[in-house]
C-alpha cells in the first residue's frame, strides 16, 4: 500500500459509526409500552365513564320499575345481561376500535 492508500484507509477507521447502546434500546421500548399503557387506561377509563352515566341515568327508572312489580327483576336482570353482552360486542367491532384508535390519537396527538 502507498501512502495516499494508508491515509485514506486510517481516514475511514476514524470516523466509525458509534458502538450502539443496548440501554437506549430500552429506554425507547419504555418510553413506547408507557405511551402503549396511557392510551389504554385513556380508553378503559373513558368506558368506564360512559357506562357510570348510562347507569346514573338509569338507575331511579330502573329501580321504580323493579319496586312496583317483584316479578319484573328478572326482566331487568336479562336486560342487564343483554346490555352488556351488546358492549362487549359493539366494542370488539372493526369500527368501534377505529373511533376509540382515532379518538386516542385526539387524546395523545
Amino acid at each position: 500500500m502507498n501512502d495516499l492508500e494508508t491515509r485514506l484507509k486510517d481516514a475511514l477507521h476514524a470516523d466509525e459509526p458509534p458502538v450502539r447502546d443496548p440501554l437506549f434500546r430500552v429506554e425507547v421500548l419504555l418510553r413506547l409500552e408507557r405511551a402503549r399503557f396511557k392510551r389504554r387506561v385513556g380508553r378503559a377509563l373513558a368506558v368506564a365513564g360512559v357506562l357510570a352515566v348510562l347507569a346514573a341515568m338509569n338507575v331511579r327508572v330502573i329501580d321504580d320499575w323493579v319496586a312496583a312489580d317483584d316479578r319484573r327483576l328478572w326482566i331487568a336482570a336479562l336486560a342487564a345481561v343483554a346490555t352488556l353482552w351488546t358492549i362487549a360486542v359493539v366494542m370488539t367491532g372493526p369500527r368501534f376500535r377505529m373511533a376509540a384508535r382515532a379518538f386516542g390519537r385526539m387524546l395523545y396527538p
